[in-house]
């Protein structure tokens, strides 16, 4: 006799244990579940908003580029960045910008669209494309451009997901060229630089203005100290104060005998020397006896 095996039911069993909710309770939770819904609905248009406010200010930017002819590399490094969050209708937006603003609709190139220069029969001689840009050429790097943007909106892709857009072959040598030359200027000037500052550093130890010098600080100084005055020694007595075409300021320099305005020869001013001495000699005597 076969063994019958127990049909388990598919609906689920409350637990007994489980509290009941009130429907005030139950009201409640359904609110906060809703609420939820509604705010994550929020956050997502939020996002796409801002996301197309970015994108519209990149077409802004991208309208006024080129700067100069050629482009620089600092301008292709933004362009390929900007446009990465694009779609390729964004892009087509961003050509009918710049087509009105009269530009080449390649956002890289600063020539007129040939639908200013060649007037209203430029639609069936280059076709409908064809007329947006300056040339064939422009018109390739645009298409080469596009080709590598994603269909998927950029508020939709994964954080931090996006494409990676590179230049054309034209373009990247372009660049490529501009960032080896500015490379070599940038190495030139610092080079220069270096020199300059050896040099510098050289003639300031020839001065003596460097902390290595023999003298440091000696010899160039802001300072000015006034040197000071020479005292002279006045004579003695008012007869030695002979004014002579030899003396400097009423002083007569050492080993020059000074002569009177009467020129008086060796002789007589030897026998004034003698007759002060034996007057000298008589006083001192005097003295002694006392």
């Amino acid at each position: 006799m076969a063994t019958r095996v127990p049909v388990k039911s598919i609906l689920k069993h409350q637990n007994s244990t489980t509290p009941r909710l009130t429907p005030e309770e139950t009201k409640a939770e359904k609110d906060r579940h809703n609420y939820a819904i509604a705010l994550a609905h929020a956050h997502r248009i939020q996002d796409q908003k801002d996301w197309e406010a970015r994108i519209l200010k990149a077409i802004e930017v991208l309208i006024e580029y080129p700067s100069s002819t050629p482009f620089t590399s600092e301008e292709a490094n933004s362009f390929t960045t900007l446009v990465q969050h694009f779609q390729p209708s964004d892009l087509d937006a961003l050509i009918e910008e710049r087509v009105i603003d009269r530009k080449c609709g390649y956002a890289l190139c600063g020539n007129a669209p040939r639908s200013v220069t060649m007037g209203r029969e430029v639609e069936w001689k280059v076709g409908k494309g064809g007329k947006d840009f300056c040339s064939k050429t422009c018109a390739r790097k645009s298409a080469y451009v596009k080709t590598q943007l994603s269909e998927i909106p950029a508020w939709e892709r994964q954080p931090g997901v996006h494409s990676t857009v590179i230049l054309h072959e034209d373009d990247r040598s372009k660049v490529e060229q501009q960032t080896q030359s500015q490379n070599l200027e940038k190495e030139s000037q610092q080079s220069a630089a270096t020199a300059k500052l050896t040099n510098d550093n050289e003639l300031a130890l020839e001065r003596g203005e460097q902390a290595a010098s023999f003298r440091p600080k000696q010899v160039m100084t802001d300072r000015i100290v006034e040197k000071a005055a020479t005292v002279y020694k006045p004579l003695s007595s008012m007869s030695r104060a002979i004014i002579s075409s030899t003396a400097i300021e009423g002083y007569e320099p050492r080993g020059v005998k000074p002569k009177a305005g009467g020129e008086k020869d060796d002789s007589d001013s030897n026998d004034e020397d003698d007759d002060e001495e034996k007057a000298e000699q008589a006083r001192v005597e005097a003295n002694e006896d006392d």
